[in-house]
């Protein structure tokens, strides 16, 4: 080691160069790093989603969870499947093995298979199969009118809230904008009873017609003297408009009446009943949700910015809520903060008791440490989140003690007499074994991290890469860097702190001598003193969580930002009854 540790020196250019590029390429891997609230995983569970409209739990349980039960029986790799029979709908949700090598083969397996089953009631709708995503979202935005008096129909702020839907994901850093509380669009024909019958038309004749007419075909090609010509049926009609238009019947005297001429058309929304107030007057609301390769603070830096420049006709505003960004830049401003308190710490008290020089290249250490993680974190894709930012503070504590008793040694050596060269060999090689055995232990104790299985392993994932990254960082800059600047310095104090050195150093011996030698002597000549009383405070410390004054949680309960208020029915409530439930809350709130 001493070779080793002497070949550095003897490279200090070499050395200032990687510590240089470590510092840039670290600078710019963490202007690169997306950031986020949570790290983003898919789980390892597959939902199997068939809606059946109008059935009971019990007709869906036999109809359809049933069914896609002993279907996926003979897929491999699955743990435990759960099926949720409810009103108008079955959800399954399987969860698949940890060590399966390839959870979407799994789940194209489960679709064949659910694709297979011949005996789907009718009614039933296609079944949806899909990995299940944990996504939170990044930021809400909600459209609202005004003046809820005055407001004109649910179709009107739809449409607006749609918009603003489509301005939002034209934004470059947006690709997922979902609206919540909405009713899906209908258009509803409606023909008296009295005119079917006076035309011999039932429903089902006017819905086979409409359908019939209602078409976008491919109809071939023509080719001609080296041109294609692509022919096209194009009948399609997406607004009540347009429907009113389709004809139904031919009379004797040639005359086609349409739609519009037998019944009216509107445009509408299914039969559902959903109410939706933002702030007690009615609007709609659009989750704007982080994909995986989307940058969370950019993202509400553009939302925001978009609220503020975009225009909403008269009568509507917008409301913005649950931004998620707000939680990280204060975890990044508290990381910055920890960050440059612990270095002017160190410094100070470095600079107080040994040397200037010593306790500027030993601060030094922390943003080496911290922009060499990020090189790591960087190149395995991680993010920076909460949990790294929590690894970083950490490890922020930790990374600069071996930097600390490397200068230390290395300063007690040059007390002794010898060069800076020599003191810095001689003092580096005295400490490396206890250094990196003090390093080895933190890694070890977080490296069992690295094997925690399911989706807590996941949730934790980023947190002993970043943490293990800085340690090993610092451990080799302490090394291998930190002699070479203490080596070719003057071994002689700064001048304007030489008297403060003097000073300080003075009173440390003092308490040397005064306190802390007698106290070591005392434990050393009454070793059973000692040890009685490590026991003592062991014993006292474990009493204190067993009889509960210490709890022990593996998450501790926190506050919530915002509260939530839920109240259910039984199924077939009127609405007015469930709209009043929530008025008195609301009131009440």
């Amino acid at each position: 080691m001493k070779s080793a540790i002497r070949w550095a020196i003897n490279q200090t250019p070499s050395m200032n160069t990687i510590m240089v590029a470590v510092l840039a390429i670290g600078f710019l891997a963490a202007m690169k790093l997306r950031r986020e609230e949570f790290p983003a995983f898919d789980l390892e569970m597959i939902l199997v989603t068939v809606p059946y409209p109008g059935a009971s739990p019990e007709e869906v349980e036999s109809g359809i969870c049933l069914k896609i039960e002993e279907a996926i029986r003979s897929v491999d790799g699955l743990k435990k499947v759960t099926s949720v029979a409810g009103e108008g709908s079955a959800n399954v949700v399987i969860e698949v093995k940890t060590d399966v090598p390839s959870v979407q083969k799994v789940l194209n397996e489960i679709k064949s298979e659910i694709d297979r089953i011949p005996s789907f009631p009718d009614l039933a709708e296609d079944p949806e199969v899909k990995q299940v995503t944990l996504r939170n979202p990044a930021i809400t935005v909600g459209v609202l009118s005004t003046n809820s008096e005055a407001f004109d129909s649910e179709l009107q702020l739809r449409e607006i809230t749609e918009q603003v839907r489509e301005d939002l994901l034209q934004i470059p850093q947006i690709s997922v904008a979902d609206i919540t509380g909405e009713r899906k669009y209908q258009i509803d024909v409606e023909i008296p009873e009295a005119t079917l019958r006076e035309y011999g038309l039932s429903l089902t004749d006017v819905a086979t017609r409409i359908r019939t007419r209602n078409l976008e075909l491919p109809g071939g090609s023509i080719r001609d003297r080296g041109e294609t010509y692509l022919l096209r049926g194009k009948n399609k009609r997406l607004s009540g408009d347009e429907i009113e238009n389709i004809p139904l019947i031919t009379r004797r005297d040639g005359v086609a009446l349409t739609v519009a001429d037998l019944g009216s058309v509107k445009d509408e929304f299914i039969d559902s009943t959903s109410i939706s107030n933002i702030n007690g007057k009615p609007g709609l609301a659009i989750a704007v949700k982080a994909a995986s390769r989307e940058d969370l603070l950019a993202m509400a830096d553009a939302v925001n910015e978009y609220v503020k420049v975009k225009k909403l006709p008269v009568g509507y505003e917008f409301a913005v809520w649950g931004d998620s960004s707000i939680n990280v830049r204060d975890r990044l401003d508290l990381l910055k903060r920890n960050g440059a308190q612990g270095l002017v710490l160190v410094f100070i008290v470095l600079a107080i008791f040994l040397d200037l020089r010593l306790a500027f290249w030993v601060a030094i250490g922390i943003p080496i440490s911290i922009l060499g993680a990020c090189i790591v974190l960087w190149q395995f894709d991680q993010t920076l989140n909460m949990l790294s930012m929590f690894a970083f503070l950490i490890a922020l504590g930790i990374v600069v003690d071996d930097g600390i008793v490397i200068g230390e040694n290395i300063y007690s050596h040059r007390e002794l007499g010898k060069d800076s060269m020599q003191a810095s060999i001689d003092g580096t090689t005295e400490v490396v074994p206890s250094v990196f055995t003090s390093i080895g232990t933190t890694v070890f104790a977080f490296m069992p991290m690295f094997f925690v299985s399911g989706v807590m392993g996941k949730f934790f994932a980023v947190l002993p890469v970043a943490v293990i990254a800085m340690l090993v960082i610092s451990l080799l800059e302490s090394i291998f860097v930190l002699p070479c600047h203490l080596a070719h310095g003057s071994s002689k104090p700064f001048f304007l702190t030489a008297g403060l050195n003097r000073w300080t150093n003075r009173n440390l011996d003092l308490f040397i001598r005064k306190v802390y030698f007698p106290i070591t002597t005392f434990c050393i000549k009454n070793p059973l003193v000692a040890l009685s009383s490590a026991v003592c405070i062991l014993l006292f410390s474990v009493t204190l969580v067993l009889n509960g004054t210490v709890p022990s949680v593996f998450f501790p309960k926190l506050d919530s930002p915002e509260v939530i208020s839920k109240i259910i029915f039984p199924d077939g409530t009127p609405s007015r009854i469930t709209e009043a439930a929530t008025l008195k809350i609301e009131k009440a709130i």
